[in-house]
């Protein structure tokens, strides 16, 4: 096996389990009443499962060679990355979770963009 794509997959596995922590976070948050807006929790509730069941679909198809995962994986690195850089900023900046996102985000891309992993689906 490839040793970038196994990175690039433990990469993308360990953003799907992030996801999945959020998710169960704000799940928690709605229970207990720890919210200001009972609807805008559930909608981000709704768009944290969605974005949790894509990265992980993500992921597995990966890690069983499919091609369309090749593609959908580098989306899913630049849309972290821009939510990385618009955490540098702001009333609620946080250059920690900014730089906590763009980093594996960044590395993710770049094995993903690597010419032994674009091979291995087909790319080039």
């Amino acid at each position: 096996m490839n040793i970038k794509l196994t990175v690039a997959i433990a990469i993308l596995a360990m953003e799907s389990f992030a996801l999945i922590a959020v998710t169960l976070w704000s799940l928690l948050a709605i229970l207990q009443g720890n919210t200001f807006s009972l609807t805008s929790s559930l909608f981000l509730f709704g768009l944290l499962i969605a974005a949790s069941l894509w990265a992980g679909n993500i992921t597995f198809g990966l890690a069983r060679r499919k091609r369309w995962s090749h593609t959908a994986a580098m989306v899913l690195q630049l849309l972290i990355a821009s939510i990385a850089t618009a955490s540098f900023s702001g009333e609620f900046a946080s250059p920690v979770i900014g730089w906590g996102l763009l980093i594996p985000a960044a590395l993710g891309f770049y094995l993903l963009f690597s010419r032994q992993v674009r091979v291995e689906f087909g790319k080039d």
